[in-house]
């Protein structure tokens, strides 16, 4: 068993002992986003990507696919890039590769303070990319987290006798015995075309470099994976964003320029 392996089992190991009830989805997201299957997905523009109704399926906890969540994150902020008059971004494998790395990286360190970890990176990561076969010579990347569900923020709690849900979340307070009214309301789940909409519109937030919409980056891949220490039974399960986008440095000094 190799290192990465091992450190994959260790993952499952603890949240199992946690008491997860979202154990599959973790070992679906562990296998799955070990593999790169671009060719699917990646081979269309934005708008026939969201045509063919992909996006539209349910983000359910349960059952997820992370290829998928990757690229109808991916198309979605080509369609952002469209509406700001930006080229959209040419999906590179190499910076896949460099996603999942670092990706890997930061969840190693918690993933508690992305911006920190982005700037300790931001001296190597164009070395990196050219050791993985990128011909750019500008390269940075973007890190967030962002809740994986429809949550508005309000009390909630945990109904381990429910069987109509997904997730077993409800607002407000456990109904107590001989209620009158003992329904809530479930926290709805996203699709991936919701999720990503809300993920990116708080990534344009946290942007601060502009590397979601600048035209100085040509190239970009990302990869998302769940928070481990979120998928419990009484939390709101969360999922990570690691973003990387490269280019060219003239791109980028022309644009400086065109700004001025």
């Amino acid at each position: 068993m190799n290192s990465r392996s091992r450190e994959e089992s260790k993952k499952l190991k603890a949240i199992s002992q946690k008491g997860i009830g979202f154990l599959l989805i973790a070992f679906n997201f562990l296998i799955l986003s070990s593999f790169n299957i671009s060719s699917r997905y990646y081979n269309q523009t934005a708008s026939d990507f969201f045509a063919s109704g992909l996006a539209d399926k349910t983000l359910n906890v349960n059952s997820a696919n992370p290829e998928l969540l990757n690229a109808t994150v991916f198309h979605a902020i080509n369609l952002l890039r469209e509406k700001k008059g930006r080229t959209a971004f040419e999906y590179s494998d190499e910076l896949y590769k460099m996603s999942k790395e670092y990706m890997d990286k930061m969840e190693k360190k918690k993933f508690t303070d992305p911006e920190a970890i982005q700037k300790r990176y931001a001296k190597v990561m164009l070395n990196d990319a050219k050791t993985k076969g990128f011909k750019g010579t500008l390269v940075n990347m973007n890190a967030i987290e962002y809740e994986a569900i429809d949550y508005n923020g309000k009390e909630f709690f945990y109904n381990r006798k429910d069987s109509t849900t997904a997730l077993h979340l409800f607002y407000g307070k456990p109904p107590v015995k001989n209620e009158k009214k003992p329904e809530r309301d479930s926290i709805a789940c996203y699709t991936y075309k919701t999720f990503a909409d809300a993920l990116i519109e708080e990534l344009v937030k946290s942007d601060k470099q502009k590397i979601t919409t600048s035209k100085a980056y040509r190239f970009s891949a990302c990869v998302l994976q769940w928070d481990y220490s979120t998928l419990y039974k009484k939390r709101i399960p969360k999922i990570k964003l690691m973003q990387v986008a490269g280019g060219f440095q003239t791109d980028l000094m022309e644009e400086d320029l065109d700004e001025k």
